[in-house]
């Protein structure tokens, strides 16, 4: 039996207009289909053509709904629904892109950028940022173009891409990588830095530093893998004072650092169930409770 709706006929553009809007909230008709669209996408497809036909089969579409209005429309009106599904979902992983890159370079008015170069080609050095929108995403830069005073409204996501095209031009000595690690150092703070520093060269995961201070900046939405090498940071802390060895430089700082960070995260350890979120022991309880 199919899980699937079409919309109804000559509404489809209709329903899915603002799709690309981070203001887009989908139907549960529209959610079902963005769901099957992204996983088709997580599994590698990218031609039309086989992202519907995965979808189709996902949600076990029926030859009917396939036909109606092919006559018209390629692939007819499923074809032209999972288009727009695709575009939505493209839409909100570029707007989380963009809010990560945000988040990450965190800029302010007054940080200095230095050498861009956008999709034009030409060289923009001395870049400084002047204004910043009130998500962190859109910017004002100023600078200099040939000598001469530039001024230019772009965002983040743009900026990004221009400091890796200036390094691969050799306009600028770091990457992007390396300029974007040096502004999360900065938001982070020498005491977290250190710990993020530590979870990188010392844990058992496929974490870089990066991924670690960006987690640790906003440890209320750290993920799980995160909070787990800083669990086991701890514990190896905890193991350190019992046996004495707490008298390096620091370490004091450090091991509150990381108490801290583990009581402002969303996971907790706990006994019976492991690694879990907070707010959901209470329905864990309540599930495990045997019943009167």
């Amino acid at each position: 039996m199919s899980r699937y709706e079409l919309p109804a006929i000559g509404t489809c553009y209709d329903q899915w207009r603002l799709c690309k809007s981070p203001a887009f909230e989908p139907t549960p008709r529209q959610r079902l289909v963005m769901e099957a669209t992204e996983r088709a996408l997580d599994a590698g497809l990218f031609y039309n053509v086989d992202v519907n036909a995965a979808v189709a089969k996902d949600l076990g579409v029926t030859n009917e709904q396939l036909a109606r209005n092919t006559e018209r429309v390629e692939g007819g009106d499923f074809a032209y629904d999972v288009y727009y599904a695709r575009s939505a979902v493209e839409a909100i992983r570029h707007h989380r892109k963009l809010v990560a890159t945000a988040q990450a370079l965190a800029f302010q008015p007054g940080d200095k950028v230095g050498a861009l170069i956008f999709n034009d080609g030409k060289r923009n050095t001395a870049m400084v940022v002047t204004k910043v929108g009130e998500a962190g995403i859109e910017l004002e830069i100023e600078g200099k173009r040939a000598g001469k005073p530039i001024g230019l409204r772009t965002n983040v996501g743009a900026v990004a891409n221009a400091i890796a095209t200036a390094f691969d031009r050799g306009a600028r000595k770091d990457t992007y990588e390396q300029f974007k690690l040096t502004r999360l150092r900065h938001t982070a703070g020498p005491l977290t830095t250190t710990v993020a520093e530590r979870l990188a060269l010392f844990g058992a995961h496929q974490l870089g530093e990066a991924e670690f201070l960006a987690a640790l900046i906003r440890p209320e939405a750290m993920s799980q893998a995160v909070f787990q090498a800083l669990q086991s940071m701890g514990e190896s802390l905890d193991q350190a004072v019992a046996r004495g060895e707490d008298c390096s430089a620091n370490f004091d700082a450090i091991h509150g650092e990381v108490v801290r960070l583990l009581e402002a995260s969303p996971w907790t350890m706990h006994p019976d169930y492991g690694c879990v979120l907070a707010e959901e022991v209470e329905e864990l309880d309540g599930e495990a409770a045997p019943a009167l």
